[in-house]
């Protein structure tokens, strides 16, 4: 057969990708994205992963970098180009982040970063036939793994498994300067690690006879951020009506009680974009005293008549007023019937306990509940609240599949949103939200809301949220107050309630505390442009919306753990008031902030103390922040013909990329949105905006109200401009 040159040059190519190399010690295997090295008698996989990080694979019963984990993001198809490095004994593979190496006379491996700086070395492994174990030095401050072990910012372990309301994540930055991330063979058994012998070493466990370690350097959490999210999935943006309030209770009577709470928000002028619905929407009773073989005529998806006795019509009417739908959802069946075929199919996770849970993993079981649920996505349902998910670790991205399939069938190009009690690696592909469970009514809950949502935004979950005022219980009006306040400057605002306790409407808590309510709520709609537009920092980067001080103050050691306070972007520092009285210590970090309402300057750092009425709230604004502020609306789909206000807080220069899209689209994804990037050049006293983007729909701005202490001006938007003040 005569081989043409092209064909030769291929067949070269392929040669030479697949070469392996021996030496007196070990054999070099060039694989793609890396090379096997056999060392120790065990086969050791050194590879690139997307355009992210490392990965040190411990392999002996399949290919290397094979497992095939939910956790990591497929659609993210980026190569990394690598060099072999064959040194004996040392061989690794080098990219233009850093290095992965293996010693094969000592059996250690090491990671370094692009300058050749050592950031792990002789890290160790071992085996037994159950269960691998990799080991490394891991000194520094680690952050990252959840709320499950901890709700201490800082970690020694990751205690990689969900609960009510919390969650352990094989993930951590590291303060010398890298970050990593276990995935075993199994997704409902994870990767853990552990740090001991007085936190000088740190040891992953894998289940099984496959382990993938992947390692990238990242100097910050913020780096440690950017590579997570580029092998985990990107946090897709939820709608944009789902950054307003979201009203919740276990408890609403009837279609006329509805109505009635609905004409109350309106009318008493209380913003609101959604009521989210317990039980009985769906049903007359609770499933909790349904047995295992599941109760004749139980409802499991079917509107209750009392409620809802013309769904689609009245959640038309919901939408004419700018009000949302949202449902709870229960990962099991009430319905004999229905149960009978799931326990025939084999769709239950446990056939041969009282459990009546689906297992969502298996694709047929999905297919039948996205045909149930699909004539409530026709009547108009708007988005899920899933509840009591805890089952098995990967149960909330399996049950988020079927509803992100359905929606996709039923509702095309609309965006994905749903309430969750737990989270896994990778959810945040969705556009999901976070609550932090079923928490009480009481201030050291209150104070432990923070602790909760940093620990979501440092481990993957942008999104996150709580039950405002406590489930378990009725709050103070005081305490119900402050709630909301802190609520503010959530990710996700949404009050609920324990049915048989006092509704966390407004207009319940006497008038006093309906208008501190309300001042909370306009300032959440006020910000809404800016909240937004870092939900597109969190697309685009990785970044959280809710950040703790750490990850702007990192060599502040008075910062390192510090939850009862955070910030909101770069910019705005929220210091709610989380105790009885109204009064609190303030920090305000090493740099020049202003006071949000007063305008006052304040240098930092220093502790100050404030005194705050009911219904203030201490919030600052960090120097050379760009702040835009949006006017005060009843829902987020509300559009008005009033400028954005851009707030300038000066002492040094700043910049802010405001982003505007469609709000329920993923059209964003492909570029259709519209950035206004605004400049402050503080030694010129210049604004000065440029507009890049596709998206004109009539939702934009088109005027600006530029602020700089008590002055003004006025600007139409075009496609940039500038402004200069004296």
């Amino acid at each position: 057969m005569k081989i043409k040159k092209g064909q030769l040059i291929l067949l070269l190519i392929a040669v030479l990708q697949s070469a392996t190399f021996f030496t007196a010690n070990a054999q070099i295997t060039k694989i793609p994205h890396g090379i096997l090295v056999k060392a120790g008698g065990r086969q050791v996989g050194l590879t690139t992963a997307k355009d992210a990080a490392f990965c040190l694979s411990l392999n002996d019963s399949i290919a290397p970098s094979a497992i095939k984990s939910v956790f990591i993001d497929d659609s993210n198809k980026a190569i990394t180009a690598f060099t072999v490095i064959s040194a004996s004994p040392s061989y690794g593979i080098k990219t233009l982040y850093g290095k992965l190496m293996i010693n094969t006379e000592t059996n250690t491996w090491s990671l370094y970063d692009a300058a050749g700086r050592v950031l792990i070395q002789d890290g160790a492994y071992s085996s037994s036939g159950t269960s691998i174990q990799i080991t490394h030095a891991a000194k520094g401050l680690l952050y990252g793994s959840g709320n499950r072990s901890s709700q201490e910012l800082e970690k020694n372990q990751s205690a990689s498994s969900v609960g009510n309301g919390v969650a352990g994540i094989p993930y951590f930055w590291n303060s010398a300067g890298y970050s990593a991330f276990g995935v075993s063979a199994n997704d409902d058994n994870p990767a853990s690690w552990n740090r001991v012998n007085d936190k000088a070493a740190l040891t992953w466990k894998f289940s099984g006879k496959a382990a993938n370690l992947y390692l990238w350097p990242a100097k910050t959490i913020y780096d440690g951020a950017k590579g997570y999210v580029k092998l985990t999935g990107r946090p897709k943006l939820p709608p944009r009506w789902a950054f307003g309030y979201l009203q919740s209770q276990w408890g609403w009577a009837d279609s006329t009680y509805i109505s009635n709470v609905l004409t109350k928000f309106r009318t008493h002028k209380l913003p609101v974009d959604a009521f989210i619905f317990d039980f009985e929407w769906y049903t007359t009773l609770p499933d909790y005293s349904v047995g295992k073989e599941g109760k004749a005529g139980f409802t499991d998806f079917t509107f209750n008549p009392k409620l809802f006795p013309y769904p689609a019509k009245q959640i038309a009417e919901f939408k004419s007023n700018g009000l949302k739908f949202i449902g709870i959802r229960k990962p099991r069946l009430g319905n004999a019937a229905a149960l009978d075929t799931a326990r025939k199919n084999g769709w239950l996770i446990s056939p041969k306990t009282d459990s009546r849970d689906l297992n969502f993993s298996n694709a047929a079981l999905r297919k039948w509940y996205e045909e149930k649920n699909g004539p409530l996505i026709k009547a108009g349902v708007d988005a899920w609240w899933d509840d009591e998910g805890e089952g098995y670790y990967t149960c909330y991205y399996w049950w988020n599949t079927a509803q992100y399939d359905l929606l996709a069938s039923a509702r095309p190009n609309y965006r994905h949103f749903t309430l969750n009690r737990a989270f896994s690696p990778g959810n945040q592909r969705f556009g999901y939200s976070t609550w932090s469970g079923d928490i009480p009514s009481t201030w050291p809950s209150l104070v432990n809301v923070p602790k909760d949502l940093l620990n979501f935004s440092l481990a993957g979950m942008y999104y996150g949220s709580c039950d405002i005022g406590g489930f378990q219980g009725t709050p103070t009006k005081e305490m119900l107050v402050r709630w909301f306040q802190a609520g503010v400057f959530f990710p996700i605002m949404r009050s609920h309630s324990n049915i048989g306790t006092t509704a966390r409407f407004p207009f319940l808590w006497g008038s006093d505390g309906e208008a501190a309510i309300r001042k909370a709520l306009d300032l959440r709609y006020q910000l809404l442009p800016y909240i937004y537009s870092l939900g597109h920092e969190a697309y685009n980067t990785g970044a959280p919306i809710m950040r703790p001080l750490v990850m702007e103050f990192p060599s502040d050691t008075t910062v390192a753990n510090m939850t009862n306070e955070w910030l909101v972007g770069k910019g705005i520092l929220a210091v709610p008031i989380l105790n009885a009285g109204g009064r609190r210590n303030v920090y305000l970090p090493d740099d020049r902030w202003y006071d949000y309402y007063t305008g006052a300057a304040i240098r930092g750092p220093q502790t100050i103390s404030v005194d705050k009425a009911l219904d203030e709230i201490p919030v600052y604004v960090r120097a050379g922040t760009i702040l835009p502020v949006g006017p005060v609306i009843q829902y987020s789909e509300e559009t008005s013909g009033a400028p954005l206000e851009i707030h300038i807080y000066p002492g040094k220069n700043g910049s802010f990329k405001m982003a505007e899209d469609d709000g329920v689209s993923y059209n964003y994804t492909k570029g259709n949105a519209r950035t206004t990037t605004y400049y402050w050049n503080d030694a010129a006293k210049t604004l000065s905006w440029k507009v890049s983007g596709s998206y004109s729909g009539k939702n934009v701005y088109k005027t600006i109200k530029a602020v700089l202490g008590k002055e003004e001006k006025g600007a139409l938007i075009g496609k940039k401009g500038s402004l200069i003040f004296k």
